[in-house]
């Protein structure tokens, strides 16, 4: 589907409740492999939507762009699936910067939300630097890349071995390392939305992963729980050693039971929308 100069990709499996997925940082929709299966069994129509320069989104890598036009791409996959009422919007790290920025652009399209290893803040001065940093040699086809993969993928995905497998190969098979440039910049220079998280009162779920590092750590978590009105001031922490940043794809089935449990506890009146 052809939006705003770039060619987004999308999949859309099920029937029932839209529920939109967002992926992490240099993922894409097949981290939600794992989860999609007991979404649709639950009666989910579930909808994944790869980012602007991930997986097979097609876009300028020159190009910026920042998560607010990646909400705009969000409500033109569902404008193009003639969704008009309100979905569920999940999303890890920065599909949960994406999902928060959706739900303050659209409030009338936000059923709920699904927030894991995400937080409301913008990066200190020098989480930017770090980004950038690592951006100037990822992007570097002169400086290998499979070093830099093997050091990222314990602190991004977590889990085991087998789990950060799938991602350093699918980084290692890119043909374009350049076509992650905007991606990278908009990642360190997203905007502060602490204060105006208030204004979101869907009912909202915050998921985080124990020994997460790399963001949306415990102190970010109880930070956004208590900002959005929607969560009652709970959230829920995958327990495990493993349980990290990418919690999602490593812990599916605990992952997918809260997710599952929350949504089943929706009003009646909220998941009555089915396309």
């Amino acid at each position: 589907m052809h939006h705003n100069h770039a060619d987004i990709h999308f999949t859309d499996t099920g029937a029932g409740d839209p529920l939109v997925l967002s992926h992490g940082f240099l993922m894409d929709a097949t981290m939600f492999d794992r989860t999609r299966d007991a979404f649709v069994a639950a009666g989910f129509r579930v909808i994944t939507v790869d980012a602007r320069g991930c997986g097979r989104t097609e876009s300028d890598p020159m190009a910026p762009f920042t998560y607010w036009d990646l909400a705009d791409d969000i409500a033109a996959v569902l404008d193009h699936l003639d969704i008009s009422g309100p979905a569920v919007l999940g999303g890890m790290s920065q599909g949960g910067y994406t999902c928060l920025r959706f739900a303050l652009r659209y409030p009338d399209r936000t059923r709920a939300l699904i927030l894991a290893s995400t937080m409301a803040r913008a990066n200190t001065t020098e989480e930017t630097a770090q980004y950038r940093a690592m951006a100037a040699a990822w992007t570097d086809p002169a400086i290998p890349l499979e070093p830099q993969a093997r050091a990222l993928a314990p602190l991004l995905i977590g889990g085991t071995p087998e789990d950060q497998e799938h991602w350093v190969r699918r980084w290692l098979a890119a043909p374009d390392r350049a076509r992650t440039i905007a991606a990278w910049e908009n990642l360190a220079t997203r905007d502060e939305i602490t204060h105006r998280a208030t204004e979101i009162d869907c009912p909202a779920l915050v998921l985080r992963g124990h020994a997460d590092e790399a963001g949306g750590t415990a102190d970010d978590a109880s930070a956004l729980t208590e900002l959005l009105s929607g969560t009652a001031g709970v959230s829920a922490v995958i327990a495990g050693t493993t349980a990290g940043h990418g919690v999602w794809w490593t812990h599916p089935r605990p992952v997918a039971a809260a997710i599952l449990s929350f949504l089943q506890r929706l009003p009646a009146a909220e998941r009555s929308n089915s396309q």
